[in-house]
């Protein structure tokens, strides 16, 4: 876990729980030699559980699926993350079970890069920016209270060259300038019910649809053919 990680997390949890009694905390993908999101957690009085796919070095839980959580729903007061969700190859599952264990009013913390070469644990599947974070806030039901990028210097440079506004802007929106990762970080609060949440609408939908049931579009009939009409002189004609 690289520096500005760990240096975002305390922030984060500084700025964004600060004026919230310590609870119980799930960090998603947690494994690490040194856990530095444990210290930074349990630090503040908080009682930190780390979850991921086996028992290894700071995880108290390992999972049988990983998209399926074996946690009741409003069990936590926070959950985090840190450079886990570009590994995870359905990352807006595993967001719908981090809102679903998420008390109401609870706080999400989610750290992960916009940039990088590929570091395959086992699989490196997605690259994020602030965009994605306000995305997935309206998928699970949460509200976005901040989200920032720190864009690459490129990046700024090239829209610094034909619109200096705009350059400003995501410069407002960056922590650190010229760093590795460019990391995007996404502070959330729980403000619907995950079985009411847009993503588990359409989750349900799409379901529905797939097993023919009541959400399934119903199929247009097959048009008669035409048949052409005879006028009734006609017919008297042939029959006389």
């Amino acid at each position: 876990m690289h520096p500005e990680s760990v240096r975002y997390m305390r922030e984060c949890l500084d700025t964004h729980a600060a004026d919230q009694p310590p609870g119980r905390v799930l960090d998603v993908g947690a494994w690490s030699p040194v856990g530095k999101f444990r210290q930074i957690w349990e630090g503040a009085g908080w009682d930190y559980v780390g979850l991921d796919m086996e028992l290894r070095e700071n995880v108290d839980v390992a999972l049988e699926d990983p998209w399926l959580f074996p946690f009741e729903d409003a069990s936590f007061d926070a959950v985090i993350s840190g450079q886990m969700m570009e590994h995870n190859e359905f990352f807006w599952l595993s967001f719908m079970e981090m809102a679903r264990v998420l008390k109401m009013g609870g706080l999400m913390i989610h750290i992960a890069p916009s940039r990088g070469r590929q570091h395959r644990a086992p699989q490196d599947c997605w690259r994020f920016y602030r965009d994605g974070m306000t995305a997935l806030a309206r998928w699970s039901g949460c509200e976005i209270v901040e989200a920032t990028t720190d864009w690459d210097p490129a990046h700024v440079a090239e829209y610094a060259a034909v619109n200096p506004r705009k350059a400003a802007r995501l410069k407002k929106t960056l922590r650190t300038e010229n760093t590795i990762w460019g990391d995007t970080v996404g502070v959330f609060r729980k403000v619907v019910e995950t079985r009411h949440a847009l993503g588990t609408s359409y989750m349900r939908q799409l379901a529905d649809r797939a097993e023919g049931g009541i959400g399934a579009p119903k199929a247009k009939p097959k048009p008669k053919a035409k048949t052409a009409k005879k006028s009734v002189a006609a017919v008297r004609k042939k029959a006389g």
